[in-house]
């Protein structure tokens, strides 16, 4: 069930502009449609899906539509949506900002009920702007803040933490949790890339009144990572930001701190264990953090919710998830197509206009990573509070069920 905001609406007026009296806990995920799905003449729910099928970035991402594509068969096993089943139109954007607008024109002709992906935030970016006069809702995987501003993007839902958030988590860590001074960034260049970055630097001038000691900005095909590496050693880091969404540049950069016997604590946008990592010494991996969800997280009194267990035990079987189980969990698709099907079937709509009234008005919606919350103006959905660092090595624990979910670091 999604709860909603009244806002001080009356109960006849949300429930005609926006829901039916599924929205008040009448109405389930599965129940069938008692009349015709508004929107377009639509008799079925589209969903337009957008994915790198080629180029360079497509193995590397495919694990993060493993939420997604098991999202469609929970709902294809409720019933699809308003009874009817779901028809999916996948694009390829080749993990490239340039192939955005060409996609945008063929989701336009599709005519989606709401639109999953890109992932990467120069795409999402170059997608949500070409995609902005169909009005099509849309969720896709960028942490760059401004993809949350509601009044800039309004069709736009990010059910990922922005970069604001994660700056301050890891800010916070190395700072006060760590007690380190001499902190350090290294970002891809990307606009996930600028936006951390930026906010790093933020946080640390507004929180802490210091600056960091170095910035270094390597390009996404950088083949090698010493001379940056080589830059944050000489400035004496001893707490580096390492942010990038490519887990092969997280290897470049570590096998060139290896090499220099370099070992600062660090704080990383992923946390996923590949097998390249074990070439490093446990030194290293030792002090490699990074953030995450609170929900993907254990400690020794804590453990992940049931339905967590559940998902990751089907995304380890999935093939796509091909060794990258951290990726298919934290992925933001799993938590937004269900939350797409249960507003569809609240509203009893398709219309696009009709989910988003609804989907500004929901609050709290617990999602398998975090709760879910949105307005017309805030379009991040995930709070603060659901948000921690996790351990690099507590890959390898039990615990983690085969490499999905993480420790949460001490003192967090």
């Amino acid at each position: 069930m999604v709860t909603y905001r009244m806002d001080g609406m009356s109960r006849r007026g949300f429930l005609t502009g926006a829901a039916s009296a599924a929205a008040l806990g009448a109405l389930g995920l599965g129940a069938a449609a008692c009349g015709s799905p508004a929107g377009g003449g639509a008799k079925a729910a589209r969903i337009g899906w957008v994915e790198p099928k080629t180029g360079r970035l497509a193995a590397a991402y495919k694990p993060i539509y493993v939420g997604a594509r098991l999202a469609l068969e929970d709902v294809k096993a409720a019933g699809g949506m308003l009874g009817e089943a779901v028809e999916v139109s996948e694009h390829d954007d080749k993990g490239s900002p340039a192939s955005q607008p060409a996609v945008a024109q063929r989701l336009i002709r599709d005519e989606p009920t709401f639109v999953v992906g890109p992932t990467g935030s120069s795409q999402v970016l170059a997608s949500v702007t070409a995609l902005a006069r169909a009005k099509l809702i849309q969720s896709a995987w960028g942490g760059a803040e401004l993809l949350g501003d509601g009044d800039r993007f309004p069709h736009h839902y990010q059910l990922v933490y922005n970069t604001t958030q994660q700056a301050r988590v890891a800010a916070r860590f190395l700072h006060e949790v760590r007690g380190l001074r001499r902190i350090g960034i290294i970002v891809e260049n990307s606009e996930f890339g600028t936006s951390i970055r930026d906010a790093v630097v933020r946080t640390l001038r507004d929180a802490y009144s210091t600056k960091p000691v170095a910035v270094e900005v390597f390009e996404v095909d950088a083949s090698d990572m010493t001379p940056f590496v080589r830059n944050l050693e000489r400035a004496g880091v001893d707490g580096l930001g390492l942010f990038t969404g490519q887990p092969q540049a997280t290897v470049l950069i570590l096998r060139a701190m290896a090499a220099s016997d370099f070992h600062p604590v660090i704080v990383s946008h992923d946390l996923n264990y590949i097998d390249a990592l074990g070439e490093f010494p446990r030194a290293l991996l030792d002090g490699f953090f990074g953030t995450t969800y609170r929900g993907l997280t254990y400690t020794g009194e804590e453990k992940p919710s049931d339905e967590v267990r559940k998902l990751v035990e089907r995304i380890n079987r999935h093939p796509d998830t091909a060794g990258l189980g951290y990726s298919a969990v934290t992925s933001p698709y799993y938590d937004y197509m269900m939350l797409m099907a249960k507003v569809v079937e609240d509203t009893r709509s398709l219309d696009p206009a009709k989910l988003k009234a609804a989907l500004d008005r929901v609050s709290g919606h617990a999602g398998i990573r975090a709760k879910v919350s949105f307005t017309a103006k805030r379009h991040s959905g995930i709070a603060d509070e659901d948000i921690t660092i996790g351990t690099l090595m507590s890959a390898k624990e039990p615990e983690s069920l085969g490499g999905v979910l993480r420790r949460r670091a001490d003192g967090v």
